[in-house]
């Protein structure tokens, strides 16, 4: 009997044993993705992270890469393995009406700590929508999410903040910035001051690219950010004031931007490629130090190192003297974004334990700043500091070289590929010191408390250490409350849909033709014709019917018009 139950348990061992190597099988999952601006397989350290721990190769599909992939993915009834939408919109519904992505109410997310303590308002969030749909179920879950609501989005550098060259504005002699139309004596001054790179090339004041537009002109309508509005598709609404933007009325903000923008491109201020130049070009440029002013504080690290920092060189927060910017907050529900998983997705569980590791701290550090122990470390009070190599591959993504043994390329090469956050990166993690952004990190105060950063506190912000502190001190900012972060707009009705195909694309490049124009009166004609266009595609009517909704969201944040 001994010999019996000795061979039983073998043999069970055997099993297990079995099970374990099998589902440590090599796998590929492909990630759909409508935020990723990459497309293929993941390579470098970040692959070589997720290989080695969960034996995975991620293959990307992408919007942005290829405007047809969704189409194609609905047609062929196949979305992937893993799912990020963009936003919890049409392309979301279209693809629950067509079954093609999972229910998850079955899974036990026990097995999935993180998910399972800190993401149950991100799924509600995710399955109220998917009900209201007529699709109830367990569909995935937010993106971003907060561990507290209503907390500033950023620690140091707001995500909508006009990033200046401290350089240049030293240079032009420190000009004022009062408004909105004061932009182009600006930044003439300053390209003025800095008309070439370090290595001689042209530099523009100004430059964009149209990767993430489908229906505004984006380097225009973010000039709107710096007064407060908030996007609500292509309408603009102030969360602190209830005010809202229509693009198309006469005289509104947004044509007032695209004015500023068409005199840049006059005074030969604004890069004549940005329309035909990609995220990555544009990215290329503002790292080389061609461009002298920028949209986002997160857009600027490329350009901004130590070197520079202590020659007094690089990017700072400036502001209208008349704006109040849009400052976003977090909301423990998540942002309008999501991850699911494909209906066919084969591998589920394994999906799933990648995506936890994705919210874990040191998913999140590792896919953020690069590999433990080479990129970062714990010191021996347990918090977190950048290496030296670390600090290279910040501030030099592009030309910092990984080694063969962490997969090689450059830090760049390697990054992560996803462009969608679970956790909400700058925020404090429960019960610690620190945050998961190394911006709230000891390490980062020391590194970046440089010449460059006192010159801007002490000449431009009046005391302030970042832009963060600089809106809280101003006074001057315009918060969007977590009830906002979190809201989602009902879907628009088929009628709309129809309208909106129709006049987007007119809307899109009508807004960069205006910028081209060659005159003030080429630049009012164009947009008599685009807006006359528009208008006969329905647009009043679809603004009407969304101009509903936002009044609804204003009413939900305590604003009624």
């Amino acid at each position: 009997m001994k010999k019996i139950l000795a061979l039983v348990l073998m043999l069970c061992m055997l099993s297990v044993v079995a099970v374990a190597e099998e589902y440590r099988e090599p796998i590929t999952l492909t990630v759909f993705s409508q935020v990723a601006n990459f497309a293929g397989e993941q390579s470098g350290w970040f692959a070589k992270e997720v290989k080695d721990r969960f034996n995975i190769t991620l293959n990307f599909v992408s919007t942005n890469v290829d405007t047809n992939a969704f189409t194609a993915g609905v047609a062929a009834e196949e979305l992937g393995d893993i799912i990020c939408w963009g936003d919890m919109g049409e392309h979301f519904s279209t693809a629950l009406q067509a079954e093609l992505v999972m229910d998850m109410t079955d899974i036990d997310m026990s097995a999935y700590p993180t998910l399972d303590t800190y993401f149950d308002e991100a799924f509600a969030k995710v399955s109220d929508f998917s009900a209201a749909q007529g699709m109830p179920g367990k569909y995935g879950f937010s993106y971003s999410v907060a561990m507290e609501n209503d907390a500033w989005a950023e620690i140091t550098d707001p995500t909508y903040a006009l990033q200046v060259r401290y350089d240049a504005w030293e240079k032009a002699g420190k000009p004022a910035l009062t408004s909105l139309e004061d932009l182009p004596a600006f930044l003439k001054a300053l390209q003025d001051a800095v008309p070439t790179t370090e290595s001689g090339e042209k530099v523009y004041a100004y430059g964009g690219f149209g990767d993430w537009e489908d229906c505004v002109m984006k380097f225009t309508w973010d000039l709107m950010t710096f007064y407060g509005y908030k996007e609500a598709d292509f309408l603009g609404v102030n969360y602190a004031t209830g005010d809202v933007v229509n693009p198309l009325e006469d005289g509104s903000l947004y044509y007032r931007a695209l004015k500023v923008n068409n005199e840049l491109y006059r005074l030969g201020l604004f890069d004549p490629e940005s329309v035909s130049q990609n995220f990555d070009t544009y990215t290329q440029k503002l790292s080389g130090g061609r461009y002298l002013v920028a949209l986002w504080g997160w857009i600027t690290g490329n350009f901004n190192n130590a070197d520079r920092a202590a020659q007094k060189i690089g990017y700072t927060t400036f502001m209208f003297e008349d704006s109040a910017p849009q400052q976003l907050t977090v909301s423990t529900a998540g942002g309008n974004r999501m991850w699911s998983l494909g209906a066919d997705c084969e591998y589920p569980e394994r999906a799933l334990e990648l995506i936890e590791w994705l919210c874990t701290e040191e998913g999140v550090i590792v896919q953020t700043y690069g590999p433990k122990g080479l990129c970062w470390d714990y010191d021996e009070n347990g918090v977190p500091f950048m290496t030296e190599f670390g600090w290279a591959c910040q501030e030099a993504r592009d030309t910092t070289a990984m080694p063969a043994e962490y997969g090689g390329g450059t830090f760049q090469d390697g990054e992560s590929k996803f462009n969608h956050e679970t956790i909400k990166l700058e925020q404090m993690i429960p019960g610690k010191t620190y945050s998961y952004s190394y911006k709230g990190w000891p390490c980062y105060t020391e590194r970046y408390s440089t010449e460059l950063s006192k010159a801007w506190s002490t000449e431009y912000a009046n005391g302030a250490a970042n832009g963060i502190e600089l809106y809280r001190n101003t006074g001057k900012h315009s918060v969007v409350p977590a009830t906002a972060i979190a809201w989602v707009f009902p879907d628009m009705s088929d009628a709309s849909k129809e309208n909106r195909a129709l006049f987007a694309p007119v809307m899109k490049q009508g807004s960069w033709n205006c910028v081209y124009a060659e005159s003030e009166e080429q630049f009012e004609q164009l947009w008599s014709e685009m807006v006359a266009t528009c208008k006969s595609y329905g647009y009043d009517e679809y603004v009407a019917e969304k101009m509903v909704h936002i009044n609804e969201a204003l009413a939900a944040c305590g604003i009624v018009k």
